[in-house]
């Protein structure tokens, strides 16, 4: 998923039911929604080898060389 299409898709949530907008954040630690766990952090952008991989090789946290945004 590119950023702008999960700007996109957050910004038609709020739009559709605003008070989403205060709500907590979380995330699903595996595909399969086993776990969940709030968001901690804010994004930052970071450079990966490969995108191509389920499990990513961080090469960098650099936002000028960066090729991906971390959301947690």
């Amino acid at each position: 998923m590119k950023v702008q299409d999960h700007i996109n898709a957050l910004l038609q949530i709020v739009k559709n039911n605003p008070e989403v907008a205060d709500y907590e954040c979380i995330y699903s630690a595996d595909d399969e929604g086993n776990s969940h766990h709030r968001v901690l952090y804010a994004p930052i952008v970071m450079k990966v080898e490969s995108l191509d991989n389920q499990y990513l090789e961080i090469d960098d946290c650099k936002p000028t060389e960066g090729n991906a945004l971390c959301i947690n």
